[in-house]
């Protein structure tokens, strides 16, 4: 018996688990799909997947040059151009799921117009290949600390959840960002600046105790700031005392998430005619 959906302004009223039963019908699509924009984006590059190396490795010079021989940041016991590496890895991956997570439906329109998927895996897909982006950062961070000989200590393990929440963070904005994108025309032109913004205001490319006591807590306000406050105990320091701030952030992501989506599938019926 097949389930019959009201239409309301060529909005096709599903429940939540009902979008996920589409979703699921469709997985083999999905998996076409990130296939096919992992093998076009590295195929349109004259260095192929070296350029996934490349690209953190070019920042990360600039950073190092300007933070440890000019501001002379100091990252004691760890060696800055691996805190720095670790860090705008972990960066990446969350700026690249929201910028083009946020732009993926204006980029892939020619699709949307066309064809009947579920919608949301355009931001997801987004999300599985910046995850492939990020493993292969992850291994120029393993060389990195095998030359500077940087202990590896069982709080690195704490790494993964912080990691889920993390990506929970930037998928819940991106489908946002990705749903009002239909209503704010000028939303991809202020958004690079406003990622620009937030990588100096969150303890990305220096460590938290580099910041003042009496403004420490603002940084906390921003949910960057105790994820990456986190990642650099887990995964540098050997320690992890960011707990209650954690909790808090899990909480955040996770009705972010619930709430981005939920936008995303009431706006998606006016993708086609307004964008």
């Amino acid at each position: 018996m097949h389930r019959i959906y009201e239409a309301t302004d060529n909005r096709i009223n599903r429940s939540l688990k009902d979008h996920l039963r589409f979703a699921y019908a469709y997985r083999a699509f999905f998996l076409y799909w990130v296939r096919r924009g992992i093998i076009t984006r590295y195929s349109q590059t004259s260095v192929g997947l070296l350029w996934a190396v490349l690209q953190p490795l070019l920042s990360s010079l600039v950073y190092i040059i300007v933070f440890s021989f000019i501001a002379r940041v100091s990252t004691n016991p760890v060696p800055y151009p691996l805190f720095v590496v670790t860090s705008l890895v972990l960066w990446s991956f969350w700026q690249r799921i929201v910028f083009s997570g946020a732009s993926s439906v204006v980029s892939n329109l020619d699709i949307v117009t066309r064809v009947s998927f579920p919608r949301e895996f355009l931001p997801i897909g987004v999300a599985a290949e910046a995850f492939v982006d990020l493993a292969i950062g992850l291994v120029i961070v393993g060389v990195l600390f095998i030359v500077y000989h940087q202990p590896v200590t069982p709080y690195i393990l704490l790494a993964i959840p912080i990691f889920l929440i993390h990506g929970c963070l930037a998928l819940g904005i991106a489908f946002l960002l990705a749903g009002v994108s239909s209503y704010i025309r000028d939303l991809f032109q202020i958004l690079p600046i406003l990622l620009q913004l937030l990588l100096y205001i969150s303890p990305v490319l220096y460590p938290i105790n580099v910041v003042p006591d009496s403004i420490r807590a603002l940084y906390f306000i921003n949910p960057l700031g105790p994820i990456f406050a986190a990642y650099q105990e887990t995964i540098l320091y050997g320690r992890f005392t960011y707990g209650r701030e954690i909790l808090l952030v899990t909480l955040f992501a996770f009705i972010l998430l619930l709430i981005g989506y939920r936008v995303f599938k009431r706006t998606e019926w006016r993708f086609a005619d307004t964008l």
